[in-house]
């Protein structure tokens, strides 16, 4: 299967650097993932929200590229909320998965959802060594769409996996700089960083059922 990378005309004329012209909303992300991005996403919010974009945000706990792949769900919420970029954080939990090439048709499949909107992968915020997921999704996507968070080194919670809330706002500074600076669709956030610490809640975000659809 080839997935198909849009052209970069395909970014939305809302989508600017002139931050003084308006007060209006510049565009709109879709940001979905597992539990890894449960702390990072109020982190996100907050460089959207300086950045005058709104952020929706689904949450699937415990799930996986197969969960995703076998569905429509991304496709879904896609129509819902019409965004103008998806960022992916999954890859977690295949982290020990062995042979992990089979699970790239899921990802592919999980691409082809987005059609025509760009996308960035954030890799997953490795606890341990993985057993290929990484390569794979940067294999798949290339530089300029797949962040890779497992080059970080997180503070983690008692469970040993999850970042802890400061390590997620660390980890989602360090992926925001790469949207804007480094992404093969850069993302028109804010020339410099709101204060450390500061937060924000997404415009909308849906928790979904931690099991297998």
């Amino acid at each position: 299967m080839t997935v198909y990378v849009p052209p970069p005309q395909v970014l939305p004329s809302h989508f600017i650097r002139d931050t003084q012209s308006s007060s209006s909303t510049r565009g709109t992300v879709l940001l979905i993932g597992d539990s890894m991005i449960e702390w990072f996403r109020f982190r996100i919010a907050r460089w959207c929200k300086a950045a005058r974009l709104k952020l929706y945000v689904v949450i699937w706990p415990s799930s996986n590229l197969i969960w995703w792949g076998k569905t429509d769900t991304l496709a879904a919420f896609i129509r819902k909320w019409r965004p103008d970029y998806v960022l992916i954080g999954l890859g977690s939990n295949e982290l020990l998965v062995p042979h992990i090439e089979k699970r790239r048709p899921y990802a592919e499949r999980i691409l082809s959802q987005a059609g025509e909107v760009p996308v960035v992968w954030i890799g997953p915020p490795n606890w341990t060594e993985d057993k290929g997921i990484n390569k794979m999704l940067l294999h798949l996507l290339g530089e300029g769409r797949f962040y890779p968070s497992h080059r970080l080194v997180l503070e983690r919670l008692e469970d040993g996996a999850h970042p802890t809330p400061s390590a997620a706002y660390r980890w989602a500074d360090s992926v925001a700089l790469f949207l804007r600076d480094s992404a093969l669709y850069p993302l028109p956030l804010t020339a410099t960083a709101p204060p450390p610490g500061k937060l924000a809640r997404p415009d909308e975000e849906i928790l979904l059922k931690p099991h297998a659809p």
